[in-house]
């Protein structure tokens, strides 16, 4: 039956629906402000109800110093809203254990929880959001109620994980649980219940996040009451398997709070009086209370705690966890007669140990199956247990104990069983690791991601020569410092390259153990592994001995082959017929192996064939071609293609960069062309570009003008403020000259010293003097008039060539500068 057909049927409905006095407790509840009268007139229609009402106020749960005896006096003392809980509560409970209790299923261990749950919220929302702390209080009294229910009406539509003994226990993955199995969590589905039985009159937005403990910090202070309280009331009566939880929640519980241990610990006593108050007037047992945490002071909680880690740094193996176990009980508990029995990581046996008093501790036997354990003692002792699992037993002579001291006792093996756990799960197969791995023929060692050596066993150290004595930590520098040979370059690719996780290599090497050098080789292998987010190696050597020598010849050929090419400049690549790259220099292996070389490559301007396959049925070819290493644009390289013998008609390619040629070619050319220091066209390039203008502008009838003119003043700067100065007055002139004149058609030009020529394409004479005015008034400006142009202008008359328009422009610059500088003159 699905979850629709539940909540459609009026007879599974009826199963915990409520009756009418739950229902107008819950619509007064929703008022601002309860009417007393009507509360009172409701709590008559229930004698027992009144009655337990006031059992309760004048219970320890309040701790009233005067006995109450009717409601009047009780809204007096603590208030109608108060009154009003304390109805709600007891109806709540008495209808859900009427309904639910059967064979099968009893409903305490689920109250407890929900008591607890529904003090404590409303003790916290009294610190957080005082306003809302009796709304708080009601949520988190209903927020179970669909569990309830289905528990009741339908349980095998409670998802398979949730207990069918403890429903409102929770799992770490019920909620993804319930939403699959119903669409919603089960807050959302109480508040559905809530809405179908007509008690939706207090609104609880909150009731579908209060397991969300991870989201804590973004709830609002109602919803953050809820789920602490949640939590707290499963740590403190259902979490009977993780002490450590328990008291790590305590902290947090701390710091949500901003409350300091003393402060909590005082919460903790007001919910524990309340709870034991509630659960004796409404005749409900605590169950098995040594079980339950809240018996026990935080502090006592986290004694216990912190002698139980020492288990989890314990060396030794189980022979120290028993020492350190008699540690605590002589100078905690004074113990000095008692039998203890661990069981071993590797087998379902036990060791049993035993000390008498006076005595040292003894390990009696070992590998006991549980039921042949030699015991002395028969009493039944206290079981080492976490998480159901059974590790172990203590037994002592219980007569002359404190109560409090047997608490306290109890309290330490639910410890020592969690980090029995833990210590049994680790640290001891860690260690039976470690002896087995020490016994192999295998160099082992720990490196961090730079390669450095953490720690490594005797054999690594045998196997490197007793090179670890040089100081030196990285394991290449060892390798080669103890073995004489270079790991290679494909350590450093596997170091530095984060998608590569492994690397396995056979290197032959003269090994200096046993004295005598001898040739061999070594298998080694190397794991990348994280541990704590930090990157580790896990690397291991072995010395191949059943080797021949002939293979040993053929490894050392290949080490030097391999040795050689990489050390090239050049990329060396194999290819098969179709172009597909299945070597590639050890440099290059990862932007190149298994690409296609035609994929990565097009051929430069210059080639006349045609590129595909066809290139490789040449004995050998050379071509020039745009490679791209990375999606980049790619560099220049020349390839020389050679077939290679043997099957599998594979090509060997030898890629040579051309990329420092092309930079000093296109430096060459520039300087062929440009002035070095203004970078304005130069001397050669100003008498090129007059001829190739003055053709132009014969063919094509446009005219054409030069400006020539030199510096005023430049030689008192050269004088006397240095030749520097002079050359960024000559970097200065170019930048004018590159600013105001027109790009592709006007050509400026350093004709030499501080002499320059400016060659302008179809410009009328009118036209060409506004640009030289424009230039000679940019650079009066730049130079505040210390240093000023003196210039002839003219323009391309019939039967000119270009030398006789520079000698006049030349002539007119003379003029200029007997008209004192700074002028601008037509050329006669």
């Amino acid at each position: 039956m699905s979850l629709d057909e539940i909540l459609e049927s009026p007879r599974l409905m009826m199963k915990l629906s409520f009756p009418p006095v739950m229902l107008q407790l819950m619509e007064e509840a929703s008022k601002s402000e309860p009417d007393f009268a009507v509360l009172g007139k409701i709590i008559s229609m229930d004698p027992a109800l009144s009655t337990t009402i006031l059992n309760l106020v004048n219970s320890p749960f309040y701790g009233l110093s005067q006995e109450i005896s009717d409601f009047k006096r009780a809204a007096v003392v603590l208030g109608t809203r108060e009154l009003l809980n304390l109805a709600v509560t007891v109806t709540y409970q008495k209808h859900i254990c009427a309904n639910l209790n059967t064979d099968d299923y009893k409903v305490f261990n689920d109250w407890m929880l929900t008591v607890w749950g529904a003090i404590s919220a409303q003790l916290i929302a009294s610190r957080i959001c005082p306003e809302q702390a009796d709304k708080v209080y009601l949520c988190c009294l209903l927020k179970d109620i669909s569990l309830f229910f289905l528990r009741c009406a339908a349980p095998e539509e409670l998802p398979e994980n949730i207990s069918k003994k403890l429903v409102t226990g929770s799992y770490h993955s019920q909620s993804e649980d319930e939403n699959s199995t119903w669409g919603m969590n089960h807050g959302a589905l109480s508040q559905l219940l809530l809405t179908r039985w007509k008690m939706n009159t207090i609104e609880c937005p909150s009731l579908q996040h209060h397991h969300e403990l991870e989201d804590i910090d973004s709830a609002d202070a109602p919803t953050k009451a809820l789920i602490l309280a949640t939590k707290w009331a499963e740590m403190e009566l259902g979490n009977k398997k993780s002490p450590f939880n328990v008291l790590q929640f305590e902290v947090q519980l701390q710091r949500a709070l901003d409350m300091d241990e003393d402060v909590i610990e005082q919460f903790r006593e007001v919910c524990r009086t309340k709870f034991q108050s509630m659960l004796n007037i409404l005749g409900m047992s605590e169950g098995e209370a040594d079980t339950h945490f809240y018996n026990h002071s935080i502090r006592s909680l986290q004694s216990c705690y912190f002698m139980s880690l020492e288990l989890l740094s314990a060396e030794g193996g189980m022979d120290s966890i028993a020492r350190t176990i008699g540690r605590h009980l002589k100078l905690n508990w004074d113990l000095t007669s008692w039998e203890l029995t661990l069981k071993s990581p590797h087998t379902d046996k036990y060791k049993l140990y035993r000390v008498n008093k006076g005595e040292n501790l003894e390990l009696v036997a070992t590998n006991c199956p549980a039921d042949k354990i030699p015991w002395q003692r028969r009493s039944k002792g206290d079981d080492i247990i976490s998480r159901d699992i059974h590790f172990g037993n203590f037994r002592f002579d219980e007569q002359k104990m404190r109560t409090e001291d047997r608490d306290s006792l109890n309290l330490y093996f639910r410890f020592i069983g969690q980090a029995y756990e833990h210590y049994y799960a680790k640290q001891h197969l860690v260690e039976g690791r470690a002896e087995t791995l020490e016994s192999l023929p295998l160099g082992i060692a720990s490196l961090d991601s730079q390669g450095d050596i953490i720690d490594m066993n005797e054999e690594m150290s045998r196997l490197l020569g007793g090179a670890t004595i040089s100081g030196a930590k990285q394991f290449s520098e060892l390798f080669k410092i103890g073995l004489g040979s270079s790991i290679g370059n494909s350590w450093d690719e596997f170091l530095e390259d984060d998608s590569k996780k492994s690397f396995s290599k056979i290197i032959c090497a003269s090994l200096r153990t046993g004295g005598v050098p001898r040739d061999a080789c070594l298998y080694v292998s190397a794991y990348k592994q994280e541990r704590d987010e930090e990157e580790l190696v896990t690397l291991i050597m072995e010395d191949i001995r059943e080797i021949s020598e002939s293979q040993i010849q053929a490894l050392k050929q290949r080490d030097f082959l391999e040795g050689l090419v990489d050390s090239m400049r050049d990329v060396v690549l194999t290819v098969d017929k179709r172009g597909n790259i299945h070597y590639a220099s050890s440099r290059f292996s990862k932007i190149f192996l298994g690409r296609n070389i035609f994929d990565i490559a097009t051929p430069s301007e210059t080639f006349t064939g045609r590129w595909g396959p066809e290139l490789f049925e040449k004995k050998k070819t050379i071509v020039e071609v745009l490679l791209k290493r990375t999606e980049t644009s790619g560099r220049p390289f020349e390839f020389g293609i050679s077939k290679l013998a043997g099957p599998g008609e594979k090509s060997l390619i030898v890629a040579r960069d051309l990329t420092a040629i092309r930079r000093l070619e296109e430096k060459l050319k520039r300087q062929a062309v440009f002035d070095g220091l203004t970078d304005l066209y130069n001397h050669t390039q100003f008498n090129s570009l007059m001829v190739r203008e003055i053709k132009r502008s014969i063919r094509t009838g446009r005219p054409v003008g030069l400006l020539f003119f030199d510096l005023d003043g430049f030689k008192a700067v050269n004088d006397n403020e240095g030749h520097q100065v002079g050359d960024e007055v000559l970097k200065a002139v170019g930048e004018i000259l590159r600013n105001e004149l027109r790009s592709g058609m006007d050509f400026p030009c350093r004709y030499g010293g501080d002499e320059f020529g400016v060659i302008v394409t179809e410009v009328r004479p009118e036209a060409l003097e506004k640009i030289g005015n424009r230039i000679r008034l940019r650079v009066e400006k730049k130079f505040s008039g210390k240093v000023t142009i003196s210039g002839g202008l003219t323009v391309l008359k019939e039967g000119d060539t270009s030398a006789s328009m520079l000698s006049r422009a030349d002539k007119a610059t003379y003029e200029a500068k007997d008209l004192g500088g700074n002028v601008l003159v037509w050329a006669k």
